[in-house]
C-alpha cells in the first residue's frame, strides 16, 4: 500500500512510524467503504 522497504521503515521516527501507520489505516478503511458501496449499488 505505502510501498515502503524495510530500511526506510527502520530509519524512520517513531512520531512518523506511527503517522505513516494512521495513514495506511486510514487508506485500508477509504478502500473498504468504496468495496462496501460498491456492493450495496448491485
Amino acid at each position: 500500500m505505502l510501498n515502503l522497504p524495510p530500511s526506510e521503515i527502520d530509519a524512520l521516527a517513531m512520531d512518523d512510524y506511527w503517522f505513516w501507520c494512521e495513514v495506511a489505516e486510514r487508506e485500508v478503511q477509504r478502500r473498504n467503504e468504496r468495496q462496501q458501496q460498491l456492493l450495496d449499488a448491485m
